[in-house]
């Protein structure tokens, strides 16, 4: 069976400065380019706000890694010692999925989006034709071990998400919500999980903006609050001490000049800013700009080692889980493989059987000679020709050194010492 390789560009190696720079790559195009890498038979691409993930089934995995490497550092310039990038291969690939889709690997431990993000991977793969046995099976029970991690622990219970972190990071940062003017800029998944937690923070007001305005409305009306057009984004960054920024957007939405604009405006108040957008969508040099506080996603970090603490003992659990499912997909794996590896046999074995028989039936139709004379030297061709390359095999062993063949034979074929007098003759000619 292909074997399994995966590479990993991930929150616990690399800033998101460094993330970007494959992360800012289409998937489509990353899949794509991943298909046509020597000896790749199946790919999926997982890209998320903190992790670059690219899953391939090889029929050569020496040549995969080297093509794998060369592409990687096309995007992400790295040197082997740097430990930027990680390779894995086979259980260890797979073990690192089901982590991942069961939240374990999450910069936010616990959180729910990146099962539905390992799903939607998988489907947009599958859609693209990039999809086949080995990694159809893979990721069906990554997908299954994470929602039975989370249905038999409480990792992903409490607040568990890149938007519940951004919360928090402002609430410490701040001290309180309350009374306080919030500015949302986004109306995607993310925004809506800030949403979510800013429910019951009493802030002053709430100001939500979108590109598509009608799902700033909708966004808004749960958090009562106003709906901005994206073209008057810019006159509310003045009323806002909090800009919480999560778009889809793969440009730059605040500069500094707008920011600069806004704190003219705010005499002498302070303005927090916590940009979870990937890439992305609010310039570094905003840091520079007195009275500003800029975090990325890089600045959950001290959110997401409390998190951790916290979740301990449930990791635990959900670990047992995953080492559980994990050999019960080994063992899946092997079982298609031994089925594959049966379905060549007896497709090669027919193959010959059809030709012996065929030179049979003619010397049969000829009457040359008696039917006895004619079945015993089928049997005889038939065997000789089945056991041709396992003997073959057997002796380059022995040649070889290497004894492990012997004892694989004798269990393949159930033999015992007393059927092994086998006269010379034959096992010359087989």
């Amino acid at each position: 069976m292909d074997k399994i390789l995966s590479v990993h560009i991930t929150h616990k190696q690399v800033d998101i400065g460094k993330l970007e720079l494959i992360g800012s790559q289409n998937v489509d195009h990353l899949l794509l380019t991943l298909s046509k890498l020597d000896g790749v038979t199946e790919c999926v691409v997982l890209k998320t706000c903190n992790r670059v993930e690219m899953y391939v089934a090889t029929k050569d995995w020496e040549k995969t890694r080297k093509a794998m490497e060369a592409m990687v550092s096309s995007f992400i310039p790295f040197d082997s010692d740097q430990n930027l990038v990680q390779f894995l291969t086979g259980s260890d690939s797979v073990r690192h999925l089901l982590r991942v889709s069961s939240g374990l690997e999450s910069m936010i431990i616990g959180e729910d989006q990146i099962q539905s993000q390992v799903k939607e991977a998988f489907e947009h793969a599958e859609r693209a034709g990039h999809i086949g046995p080995v990694l159809s099976v893979v990721f069906r029970k990554a997908i299954s071990v994470g929602k039975k991690v989370r249905t038999e622990t409480k990792v992903n219970k409490g607040c568990v998400s890149i938007g519940s972190a951004a919360v928090e990071l402002a609430e410490e940062k701040l001290g309180t919500l309350s009374g306080k003017k919030v500015l949302v800029i986004g109306a995607g998944e993310m925004a809506t999980l800030i949403a979510k937690h800013l429910v019951g923070k009493s802030p002053e007001a709430v100001f939500v903006s979108n590109r598509t305005y009608a799902r700033a409305v909708e966004l808004a009306w749960v958090l009562n609050g106003k709906a901005v057009k994206f073209d008057f984004l810019h006159e509310f960054l003045a009323q806002a001490d909090v800009v919480l920024c999560a778009t889809s957007a793969t440009h730059m939405i605040l500069e500094s000049r707008h920011i600069k604009k806004a704190m003219e405006a705010r005499a002498d108040k302070r303005m927090l800013i916590i940009d979870v957008s990937f890439p992305r969508n609010v310039s570094l040099d905003v840091r520079d700009l007195e009275g500003v506080e800029l975090y990325d996603i890089d600045g959950l970090r001290g959110v997401s080692e409390a998190n951790i603490l916290r979740r301990r003992e449930e990791m635990k659990k959900a670990e047992r889980i995953i080492i559980e499912e994990l050999a019960l997909l080994d063992r899946k794996l092997d079982e298609m493989e031994a089925s594959r590896i049966v379905k060549m046999m007896f497709g090669k074995y027919s193959s010959i059987k059809d030709k012996e028989v065929r030179k049979a039936i003619a010397r049969a139709k000829c009457g040359q000679d008696p039917i006895e004379k004619v079945m015993e030297e089928f049997g005889t061709a038939l065997m000789g020709r089945f056991l041709a390359c396992p003997t073959e095999s057997l002796k380059a062993a022995a040649r070889n050194g290497d004894d492990r063949f012997f004892e694989a034979a004798r269990q393949m074929f159930e033999l015992k010492e007393e059927e092994g007098d086998v006269p010379a003759e034959q096992d010359e000619k087989a």
